[in-house]
């Protein structure tokens, strides 16, 4: 089951959530994912670096991949990189900041755990992974085009380019030609991309 799953039936059974548990759980499946890969990480080793039961794992996560899957996503950029955008910048700033947050995170640990789930040969794991990325990612694209949205001045192609974008580049540049992604460089994408597609609809 998923996090946002188990949130849920968590909820109807009238049962409070313990969220510093579930913290502590994904906290742990990273640290080991970083130091031991994806096809060494069991239920036990996590379960007995978090000291809980096992029980308490399988309560909220049935299989090895849902649980690397919530640990890569709930402990990644994502949950905080909303909150710390400034709103009361324009939309420009905004979309440039979160870029930023999520593709420029100096998080070694983290680092190395998405690397060890990316060799890992799981195409069930990297379909979950990539599902999820974008689902959140987008959200929070819309989140920050929310006044575009609203007055439908952009359709729902014009989103998914916006959305695409970003990534697609920064992938394309750290993996094939092995460079760093900088402020900069975000800024070009944001200018000369993201804000063409948005100016043309007002």
């Amino acid at each position: 089951m998923s996090y946002d799953k188990q949130y849920q039936t968590e909820e109807k059974r009238g049962r409070p959530l313990d969220l510093s548990r579930n913290q502590i759980i994904l906290q742990t499946t990273l640290e080991l994912l970083a130091e031991n890969g994806y096809d060494a990480l069991t239920m036990d080793a996590v379960a007995i670096k978090a000291k809980v039961g096992k029980g308490t794992i399988y309560r909220r996560w049935s299989s090895k991949m849902e649980l690397v899957i919530d640990a890569s996503t709930m402990m990644s950029p994502f949950e905080t990189s909303l909150e710390k955008l400034n709103k009361d910048q324009d939309v420009r700033g905004q979309l440039i900041d979160l870029l930023s947050l999520l593709f420029m995170k100096e998080n070694e640990q983290y680092q190395k755990a998405m690397n060890a789930i990316c060799n890992a040969v799981n195409k069930q794991l990297e379909e979950g992974m990539r599902d999820a990325f974008y689902r959140r990612y987008r959200n929070s694209i819309e989140s920050i085009l929310k006044p575009y949205i609203e007055k439908n001045h952009i359709t729902d192609d014009d989103l998914e380019i916006i959305t695409d974008i970003g990534p697609a580049l920064v992938m394309y540049r750290s993996n094939y030609r092995s460079q760093s992604v900088t402020v900069h460089y975000l800024e070009r994408i944001v200018d000369q991309i993201m804000m063409p597609i948005l100016s043309k609809k007002v």
